[in-house]
């Protein structure tokens, strides 16, 4: 490798480097190592609140390249932290676990990794160090090692505080930073990042809150790089050599940052946390640029070649064609072949990681083992499909609980999951061999996540997954009469639809459907006993689910009043949404349309002295509605409510409306029927 001139590269940082904000020069005021008796007096901040656990006083994070022996750069990321442990809630965050990345005798490195916790005991502040004989290694699988060290002697009023530095030849993704904690304040976060400039990165920001401090320079880097001197057919001895190069800084602060506080119904907490994400776009050696796997078109090429997704496909794989054809024997419609090879992959293998979308091992070995990665299932599933010349492609996205997935570039660790698109018959089914619950042609709710790719020889392109297209359709109908002792008694029978009914067999499949129906009978209290249990169609996922039993009121009549309430079973008993107010949007899982039917016999001797009024409401025009309609005679009551939503999200500014809507619904059912004795 030769460096004759090292040019300016365009930089897709989003750089804002001419650009000084006020405060530009200013510092953390904390100073490692040095803790006094002042110091376990926090400062004020509006992040902090009275269910505070712990605070994050200062996390400062600095990425710099070093030249390396393998003729290129590596990178140092070094993290300093201190943390004021309020109370035992927070005694977690004194583990602190690093991830390493290896392949082969290639290696990430750990360096100075120390730290102390110090406890103020009389007045003195009292320190015990990090033992490096508490620090431990464990291989977590064949490519990634963790290193984790607990701090001692933590206990509530604390400060902990710590270093370490990671060492890495693997450019391709520099560490990401995390300004803002899930759980706990931050009083100040800094990240620092120093780059040559024969390194051009894509920069993805999250989160809702500004810089404090967001400044950009042009620097001077001096870079000692080694090679090997290729002499004929043998690596000969390493030579070593001086660069120098621009280089690019960049430092980022946001101060007083309150903890994030998961809300319902909220996807993923890593699309709203104040975060940089970094991925290599270019790279030069001086004379040429060369386009790393940044631009959709280009990962598309790369992926199809790679052992480990769309290269294993480009196999013949001979070893499946008797299984193949065993499958389909006796099937001549090629829907009705599609579907036995999906359905005999998802009955016959277990995924053993649903976030990971590439083959860890050989597609003959997940055969044998009958257990692998949803890439490797699925995967699987497409070289099976294609041995009946189907033209099933993978389709790479990320999940709900993942986080967002970015259309304009390919970032790879923004991707967890693989599943098949198969053309068939003039309409696109897609198809998730990985969960044994889903039917042919369905996609588990935790896949409408917007953004997917397509990867394909022949029409790689974006595909969009919303949430706004699951309907989730319930139906139930609760049917009461008076019995021969009197007992009021009756039916309870609801139909669910799907992303619903697969909600339903999942649960089923997880506890069972005895533990499934105790917790039915749990939510009655010892009201309402319930019998003749029974789940349709639950060994058909296609079909609609329909869940049902028998009910008994364990109360005789014969009270001068009878107060019911006609939604005892599935009601809405809380407002989801409790909060006053909310930073972030509102994410379900799919629109909803329930619909619930109750009728009831006026048991003899007794007349309707109250029931509750007809009321029908709507969100925010025609967004969503609720009704309740209720008619009674002399021989009985009859009730239909129905809410729908026409939407599954919500912008922060509908929130309020929202809430309230909900909150309608809430109080509107656990209104009560008053029947009275003549």
């Amino acid at each position: 490798m030769i460096f004759n001139r090292l040019r300016v590269l365009p930089l897709f940082l989003c750089l804002y480097f001419l650009q000084s904000y006020l405060y530009a020069q200013e510092k953390s005021k904390v100073q490692f190592g040095k803790v006094s008796p002042e110091d376990f007096n926090l400062p004020a901040s509006p992040a902090i609140d009275s269910n505070t656990n712990a605070v994050i006083i200062s996390d400062h994070g600095e990425t710099h390249f070093i030249g390396n022996a393998k003729g290129w750069f590596s990178y140092v990321f070094k993290r300093q932290t201190r943390i004021k442990i309020i109370n035992k809630k927070a005694f977690e965050l004194a583990t602190v676990k690093i991830n390493l990345y290896f392949k082969d005798d290639d290696a990430e490195k750990t360096d100075k990794i120390e730290g102390s916790t110090y406890n103020l005991e009389n007045g003195s502040v009292v320190e015990t160090k990090l033992d490096k004989k508490d620090i431990f290694g464990d291989k977590l699988d064949k490519n990634h090692l963790e290193k984790k060290f607990t701090m001692p002697a933590v206990k509530e009023g604390s400060i902990i505080e710590y270093t370490y530095t990671k060492i890495s030849n693997y450019e391709f993704n520099i560490p990401s930073w995390e300004f803002q904690s899930i759980s706990d304040p931050v009083l100040w976060s800094e990240y620092e990042v120093a780059i040559p400039q024969t390194l051009t990165y894509v920069q993805v920001r999250r989160g809702i809150h500004s810089y404090y401090i967001d400044k950009g320079e042009l620097g001077n880097g001096s870079y000692r790089i080694g090679e090997k001197i290729e002499a004929g057919m043998a690596s000969g001895p390493e030579r070593e050599f001086t660069v120098s190069a621009t280089t690019i800084k960049h430092r980022w602060v946001i101060k007083d940052v309150p903890a994030l506080n998961i809300e319902n119904y909220l996807s993923s907490p890593a699309n709203y946390i104040d975060r940089i994400e970094f991925q290599l776009a270019k790279t030069s050696n001086g004379e040429t640029e060369t386009d790393v796997m940044n631009s959709w078109k280009k990962a598309n090429e790369d992926l199809l070649k790679q052992p480990d997704f769309g290269g294993a496909l480009r196999n013949e794989n001979y070893w499946l064609n008797n299984l193949v054809n065993k499958i389909t024997e006796n099937i001549t419609d090629p829907k009705e072949q599609a579907r036995a090879i999906y359905y005999y992959v998802n009955s016959h293998f277990t995924c053993t990681n649903h976030n990971d979308p590439y083959i860890r091992t050989k597609l003959e070995d997940i055969l044998k083992t009958r257990n692998g990665t949803v890439g490797e299932i699925n995967l699987l599933l497409i070289a099976m499909l294609r041995k009946m010349s189907f033209t099933a492609d993978p389709v790479l996205l990320s999940t709900r609980a993942h986080g967002f997935n970015t259309p304009n570039y390919f970032m790879w660790g923004m991707l967890n999951y693989v599943i098949v698109r198969l053309p068939l018959s003039g309409k696109i089914y897609y198809l998730d061999a990985a969960r044994p619950k889903l039917g042919f042609g369905q996609l588990s709710p935790s896949c409408y996540n917007g953004h997917a790719r397509i990867i394909s020889e022949r029409d790689s392109g974006s595909v969009y997954f919303y949430a706004d297209s699951l309907r989730e359709r319930k139906m139930t109908m609760v049917l009461l009469t008076i019995g021969e002792k009197g007992k009021i008694e009756g039916s309870y029978q609801s139909t669910s639809e799907f992303p619903g009914s697969y909600n339903i067999r999942e649960r089923v499949h997880e506890i069972g459907q005895k533990e499934y129906f105790k917790s039915i009978q749990t939510s009655y209290g010892g009201e309402v006993e319930i019998s003749n249990t029974g789940i349709d169609s639950l060994d058909m996922p296609e079909m609609p689910l329909k869940v049902s039993y028998d009910l008994a009121f364990k109360q005789a009549i014969g009270e001068d009043f009878i107060y019911i309430n006609p939604i005892f079973a599935d009601p809405m008993r809380e407002n989801p949404f409790k909060a006053l107010d909310r930073k972030y949007p509102v994410e379900m899982n799919s629109v909803m349309d329930q619909t619930y039917v109750f009728s009831m016999e006026i048991p003899n001797g007794y007349k309707v002295d109250e029931v509750p009024k007809s009321a029908r409401v709507a969100l925010n025009g025609n967004e969503g509605s609720y009704e309740y309609l209720i008619a009674a005679d002399a021989n009985g009551i009859q009730l239909r409510t129905h809410i729908k939503l026409n939407r599954a999200d919500f912008t922060a500014d509908d929130y309020k409306t929202l809430r309230d809507f909900f909150g309608f619904i809430v109080k509107k059912e656990s209104e009560q029927i008053v029947l009275k004795k003549k």
